[in-house]
């Protein structure tokens, strides 16, 4: 077996360093009164809320399958590696099954003053926060690495992406579906899987 490379090395160090960074933030948060974080966070509760409920839809796997299953429809019309958007397809399944194992882990309730409708499941971390950093910033990663898109399009897609990187965490908020505490740990857990992944990626030589 061949030796790591020093990128791969700092992918799984970084990876480690977000998973530590995620379980330390989930015990201590767990079983816990909220956070002064968490509280002053709720001022951000009620704003805009049409717009919070589009965000929220973004993470949700109705939007993401279709979503991936459309890049991998643009790869094969690009004569590009269809295979990486159906492998962040499949990773962002992999990694919400695990988001559910730790949410039960740490049994953290939802927050009581929730808007629209009462989200099901436990609250740390967020599921939708997650998401943000393992597909959407991946979409954005495999748009800046296929040469063969038009010239317009991979900027678009970062800037589509970005737009969501920030509105999804924070239509969590506007929701009160989650503290500001599992935001942060979901979008650390996301950092972790997805430097992880891309490690495991250049382990097994698909990257160079």
């Amino acid at each position: 077996m061949r030796a790591a490379s020093a990128t791969e090395v700092r992918l799984w160090i970084a990876a480690a360093c977000c998973f530590a960074a995620f379980a330390l933030l989930g015990a201590a948060v767990a079983g816990r009164t909220p956070t002064r974080i968490d509280v002053e966070a709720t001022a951000l509760r009620g704003e805009f809320v049409p717009l919070a409920l589009f965000f929220a839809a973004l993470g949700r796997w109705w939007v993401v399958l279709p979503v991936g299953l459309a890049a991998a429809a643009v790869a094969v019309a690009t004569r590009a590696n269809a295979l990486a958007p159906l492998t962040l397809l499949a990773s962002q399944g992999a990694s919400q099954a695990v988001v559910n194992v730790a949410k039960n882990a740490f049994g953290r309730p939802r927050p009581d003053d929730w808007l629209a409708y009462r989200e099901a499941g436990l609250s740390y971390p967020s599921g939708h926060a997650a998401t943000t950093v393992v597909f959407y910033v991946g979409l954005a990663l495999l748009a800046l690495r296929a040469p063969a898109l038009p010239r317009a399009v991979a900027p678009a897609v970062v800037a589509a992406t970005a737009v969501c990187v920030i509105g999804i965490p924070w239509s969590r908020l506007a929701l009160g579906a989650h503290y500001a505490t599992d935001v942060a740990g979901g979008l650390l857990f996301g950092a972790g899987w997805s430097c992880a992944a891309v490690a495991l990626l250049f382990r097994l030589g698909a990257l160079a």
